[in-house]
């Protein structure tokens, strides 16, 4: 028998239960309610799945506070590893989540595709596998192996979620096996200032701390996820890109709270894909070079751009944002729409998009953004259909609503 709490290798309780029942009109239960957040174990956290009738498994949405489960679906909860148990606790028992717990890690697997993109790249999956034999993706990355870069990182934000993600420590970066080989991009990272005094000589200063230093930007960030699982699976190096972090804590993190606030206030899931672009050039007296972390791999970009859309109105709208903190001209080669879309400085009184020591930003219009870039995004968004602008849902300021500050990367 399975005992609340034990976790085999591979664990996978079937969990059909409430908090509190739905009973519909009629007085038979309709739905099952469940208060997921608050009841995730604080050690151990396994992964949640909704199964449907059919047996088939997807990753389990939150929608708020509550989260409802349709009778004769069930949540899933399990561990990844080598061996199956199963327990089924019928809606409406006592229940106690935070009993379902693993005793071994959770980390997540990457799975490289066979599938090009980005003009340069393949597809990798970042996720876990299921017992049905199919892979849970949490997110992709569109990878070019050759320069040990990421094009872009797509993954979908759910706006029913936001504000209601369980709150993690960060684990620290970690590689994917087979990936990086002889590259030690955790050490590139950690001396790339003694490195590139060696080069602009002791008295450059491009880069020097606290602020002026290349931090591990995300692509597709951690608090966009609900559980910590999904939160730690953004915590590998495939998922980033050398960004300074005057900038990563500064204008790019307000383009992230501005994403994630927009899809709160749509109350929809949105599609995110977050790139990168160009090799940054840097010249003083001494020398003029472009920047790499590593021996022509690992390039630091010269933009970081984020582009959001909306499948259920065809809206669409692209941050664009400078990585270089040492220049106050910027061409992203696209025209500005930020006031337009309810994103401007005026609109945002704490905002200073026009700053480049945190990073000069832009929004565009998606389609203007492709022509000016030639980005490659992913096939089965078709940009071309995406020619309305996304704008911030009303006439209102609530740039702060979802703000996190981030821990230092």
């Amino acid at each position: 028998a399975l005992r609340p709490g034990s976790c085999l290798y591979f664990t996978l309780w079937v969990v059909l239960l409430s908090i509190f029942l739905d009973n519909g009109t009629h007085g038979a239960p309709k739905s099952c309610t469940i208060s997921l957040l608050d009841k995730v174990p604080e050690k151990g956290e396994p992964i949640y799945l909704r199964t449907g009738k059919n047996g088939s498994m997807s990753g389990l949405e939150i929608s708020g506070p509550f989260t409802r489960i349709e009778i004769g679906e069930s949540l899933a909860i399990f561990c990844p590893g080598d061996e199956q148990q199963l327990k089924t606790i019928k809606c409406g028992a006592d229940f106690d989540l935070t009993k379902y717990a693993c005793t071994g890690s959770t980390t997540t697997e990457t799975v490289e595709t066979q599938e090009a993109c980005g003009g340069g790249g393949k597809w990798y999956k970042v996720g876990f596998p299921l017992p049905t034999g199919d892979f849970h993706t949490i997110y992709r990355t569109c990878f070019d192996k050759v320069k040990l870069t990421p094009l872009y990182s797509f993954h979908v934000l759910n706006g029913k979620a936001v504000g209601y993600h369980v709150k993690q420590i960060r684990s620290g970066f970690r590689t994917s096996k087979g990936i990086y080989g002889k590259v030690r991009i955790n050490e590139l990272y950690k001396t790339h200032i003694s490195r590139f005094k060696k080069v602009f000589g002791s008295g450059q200063k491009f880069f020097r701390k606290p602020l002026h230093y290349l931090a591990r930007g995300h692509l597709s960030p951690e608090v966009d996820f609900t559980f910590g699982t999904e939160q730690h699976a953004t915590e590998i190096y495939i998922n980033t890109a050398p960004q300074f972090q005057s900038i990563n804590q500064g204008n790019w993190l307000r383009v992230e709270n501005h994403v994630r606030n927009l899809a709160k206030l749509l109350q929809d899931s949105v599609l995110v894909v977050t790139g990168i672009l160009g090799v940054l050039k840097l010249k003083n007296s001494r020398a003029e070079q472009e920047i790499y972390l590593g021996d022509r791999v690992i390039p630091v970009p010269i933009v970081f751009w984020k582009a959001v859309f909306y499948p259920k109105k065809a809206e669409a709208i692209v941050f664009v944002g400078s990585n270089n903190p040492h220049e106050n001209i910027f061409n992203p080669g696209c025209r500005g729409v930020c006031t337009e879309a309810g994103f401007g400085d005026a609109q945002h009184p704490k905002q200073n998009f026009a700053n480049h020591s945190i990073g000069l930003t832009v929004c565009c219009n998606v389609v203007d953004f492709v022509k000016g870039t030639n980005v490659i995004l992913p096939e089965e968004l078709n940009y071309k259909n995406y020619k309305k602008l996304l704008k911030l849902p009303g006439n209102i300021n609530k740039d702060d609503t979802v703000h996190r500050k981030r821990p230092r990367a």
